[in-house]
């Protein structure tokens, strides 16, 4: 092999060797510009976790609805059902109360345990329904009394007459009794 050849190769060799340092440098960049999007997808997801938290807690407090005093909570509870008769439902209980008002269970349960009349949310929507089961009792005179217990939200009627007797001290079919000699009497 010549000087010539020598040269030839050495020369092909820097020209590989120039190749491969382009190739890198091309590498390092890319590498660093791929670390770069790297770091700034973790900083996205950080921050996607912080607001995570922040909507959490800023959920909880409303949940919990501590700015609201007992009045204004109660107000608010009467106001719901009133316009969306919910407890008519049977299977409406105090999960699905505390859903309604978007407070959280154990603020209904401190709620009504200081309650002077309805000391469980259960006690209170028993009594909204049997409200509801005087209103058709009175004007529904050709619905039955179970028709007229479970239009309510009542499942089974030895619990409404139960409930009724409790509340009233008369019988469902007593009170109806009453207001038909009433009707009778006008």
């Amino acid at each position: 092999m010549g000087k010539q050849e020598t040269d030839q190769k050495i020369q092909e060799l820097q020209q590989k060797i120039e190749l491969l340092q382009k190739a890198n440098l091309d590498l390092v960049n890319r590498n660093l510009h791929l670390a770069q999007q790297l770091d700034a997808y973790y900083d996205v997801r950080r921050r996607v976790e912080m607001l995570k938290e922040l909507v959490i807690r800023h959920k909880e407090l409303i949940r919990n609805a501590d700015l609201r005093d007992d009045d204004e909570l109660m107000a608010l509870i009467e106001t719901r059902l009133e316009a969306e008769l919910p407890h008519e439902d049977p299977n409406f209980g105090l999960k699905e109360l505390a859903e309604l008002i978007g407070t959280s269970q154990t603020r209904l349960i401190d709620l009504f345990r200081r309650s002077p009349i309805h000391k469980t949310a259960d006690d209170y929507l028993d009594y909204l329904r049997l409200l509801r089961s005087m209103y058709y009792l009175q004007n529904q005179p050709s619905w039955g009394i179970a028709a007229c217990a479970e239009e309510a939200g009542f499942t089974v009627i030895r619990t409404y007459n139960r409930k009724f007797q409790d509340a009233l001290g008369m019988t469902p079919h007593e009170f109806r009794m009453l207001l038909e000699s009433g009707r009778e009497n006008n």
